[in-house]
């Protein structure tokens, strides 16, 4: 054995067995966030997969909302970031292979008297072995943070959605409110005429026109604020839609869908079925991938050099057998000092890993109360719209008899104005319970993690096949988690 390869096995034994020696590898972290095996507030028994809210839209809204998620760009913006975050494993991945440049080079040198050529043509080949698993360990957090950005694709596709589908019963509910005003001032003219004709028969008294005249006036200042409104309502809906914002969009449909009870499942089952929950688990696992490869890049590094080519003072001369030139190195590096800078990267990705752990369970209590808070309103608003529709009923009914009776002298107008404007302000808060039922199923039915039906052509899937492996937890059990 020569010289050099016995320094080489010196080197070689010493760096394992400072590496048997070595501290156990930092586990990884796991959340572990506050359950129980109900909700607390009243809701239906069932799996929550069992029923569709997307199947009781109608054909038009279920058409805006596949045109949405076509065209809308912030949709199309995750979606490439996806595809970056795919190039990303295999940049990652590539690492793991031999790096081969080529080179050309020439090169002159002498004196005044005379000079000399020199060209060079060669292969240079290097290869670093990872035998800590640091390198496996990056290509590992590059597919986890790939799985973070498929969960937001798939959550940016769910919030569209949602939002098309609420902006929508926004703006239905804003023509439904506009159509009212027209309506009630439609009802106020024709009031205005019998009043100012018995006026001027003798029948009426001038207080009388005066009062209807101001009614008129008040109700129309309100048809503008409608107006706006329902322009605000088209504009954001038309913005979702990946459309020019230019005001035009109406909406087709009842106010009011029929909204049975939403099984909501178990808590538990959030973990796994909310894309937002399920990014943050696995921008955690990458954290402690990168914890495990800041802690293993403090140990010797395996690299293997070589190097073949040729060497000539002619250019023509190059791939001439007698000038072929080679070499061959392996050799192991061991940081020994760098003033700490290593250990604090491995101190700086632990702490960014205790971060995302408590954000993840941040995130996690932050979804059990969205949905507890749109389990106890269903009930809530249900009552209250149906309250406010007994009472539109009643006041509808009244207005109609205070004019009957204004017009047989049992009353004075001031009772009429009275009994109109509550038959206005019932009706108009009736249509806006009936809103925020179908706004709060919207929010419930996220909060739970709702997908889009299937039948419907809005998730168009252009991941390739075998582009992610199929990881279902975000902590896989590892040999160097598990052995140390």
């Amino acid at each position: 054995m020569t010289k050099q390869w016995r320094c080489f096995a010196i080197t070689l034994t010493s760096s394992l067995a400072l590496l048997a020696c070595s501290a156990q590898t930092p586990l990884p972290s796991q959340p572990s966030p506050p359950l129980q095996a109900n909700w607390s507030s009243q809701h239906q028994l069932g799996s929550f997969a069992e029923q569709r809210f997307e199947s009781q839209l109608s054909a038009q809204l279920q058409q805006l909302v596949a045109e949405a998620l076509v065209n809308n760009p912030g949709v199309t913006e995750q979606a490439l970031l996806l595809d970056r975050q795919l190039y990303l494993i295999q940049q990652q991945h590539a690492q793991r292979w031999p790096q081969i440049d080529a080179y050309l080079s020439a090169a002159s040198s002498g004196d005044r008297d005379s000079s000399t050529e020199q060209f060079r043509l060669g292969l240079d080949v290097s290869w670093e072995f990872d035998w800590l698993g640091k390198l496996e360990a990056r290509t590992q957090a590059a597919v986890f943070d790939a799985r973070v950005q498929l969960e937001l694709w798939q959550q940016s596709q769910l919030e569209l959605a949602v939002t098309v589908i609420a902006q929508w019963f926004e703006l239905l509910e804003a023509q439904l409110q506009y159509q009212l005003i027209e309506q009630r001032i439609a009802n106020q003219q024709g009031n205005l005429e019998i009043i100012e004709a018995g006026y001027r028969s003798g029948l009426r008294e001038a207080l009388d026109v005066y009062l209807a005249r101001a009614d008129l006036n008040a109700v129309r200042s309100q048809l503008n604020q409608r107006q706006e409104q329902q322009l605000q309502a088209q504009l954001s809906l038309e913005l979702s839609l990946g459309r020019y914002p230019a005001g035009k969009i109406l909406a087709k449909g009842e106010l009011g869908v029929p909204l049975a009870p939403l099984p909501a499942g178990i808590p538990s089952e959030l973990l796994q079925r909310r894309h937002d929950l399920r990014a943050a688990s696995f921008r955690l696992a990458a954290a402690d991938k990168r914890v495990f490869a800041a802690y293993r890049e403090r140990f010797p590094s395996l690299r293997l050099t070589a190097s073949g080519g040729s060497q000539s003072e002619q250019l023509g001369e190059l791939l001439d057998g007698e000038s072929l030139l080679w070499s061959l190195f392996a050799g192991i590096t061991a940081p020994l000092f760098d003033a700490g800078a290593l250990e604090n990267q491995q101190q700086a990705e632990q702490a960014l890993a205790a971060s995302l752990d408590k954000a993840y369970q941040q995130a996690v209590l932050n979804s059990f109360a969205e949905v507890e808070q749109a389990l106890s309103k269903e009930p809530l608003l249900q009552s209250s719209g149906e309250l406010l529709d007994a009472a539109a009923r009643d006041s509808e009914l009244a207005a109609a008899l205070a004019f009957e009776n204004y017009q047989l002298g049992l009353v004075n107008y001031i009772t009429v104005l009275e009994s109109q404007r509550r038959a206005f302000d019932a009706r108009s808060a009736a249509l806006s319970a009936l809103n925020q039922q179908v706004q709060n199923r919207l929010q419930l039915y996220q909060a739970l993690g709702g997908g889009l039906d299937t039948s419907l052509p809005v998730r168009p899937d252009s991941l390739p096949d075998g582009a992610l492996p199929d990881i279902e937890t975000p902590f896989p059990a590892t040999e160097e988690t598990n052995n140390g």
